[in-house]
């Protein structure tokens, strides 16, 4: 996954730790996670668009998940933010490899690559969730333990 992806993985899991009904400012997410404002202002507007988050404008506005954080994969996100292509490459960067003209790491890498993307499509915004406040247990205060 590119490293880009964090900022957006972190504020959607953000997200899922916290009330579903209370809006949540980008400054809020920004500050807690140590993201960009600017940067994550522009990620929300994306998910926003894709109907990821639902975004009220103006005083009191904010950010919420607008669907379920089990019904989100990572795979989801690596296609909206355009993602997808580092998976179509030629492990070698050649600009011609295909099956009839395979670099020397093709059929390895074709594997790997089915591999990643399956899972990427399994896992959720939910199960990392659970697993950030498994390995982060200072998290929990998201989620009013």
């Amino acid at each position: 996954i590119p490293r880009t992806s964090s900022p957006r993985d972190r504020a959607l899991i953000f997200l899922a730790l916290n009330d579903e009904d209370r809006l949540i400012s980008v400054q809020e997410i920004a500050q807690s996670e140590g993201i960009s404002p600017h940067h994550l202002s522009k990620v929300m507007k994306i998910l926003a668009r894709r109907k990821i988050v639902h975004a009220i404008r103006g005083p009191g506005g904010g950010y919420k998940l607008q669907c379920a954080p089990e019904d989100v994969s990572i795979w989801t996100l690596v296609e909206i933010f355009g993602g997808e292509g580092a998976f179509k490459e030629c492990a070698l960067g050649w600009t011609e490899c295909h099956d009839d003209n395979p670099c020397p790491l093709h059929e390895r890498w074709m594997v790997l690559r089915e591999r990643n993307q399956a899972y990427l499509k399994e896992v959720n915004i939910a199960e990392l969730a659970v697993a950030s406040l498994e390995k982060r247990p200072s998290l929990s205060f998201y989620a009013g333990a």
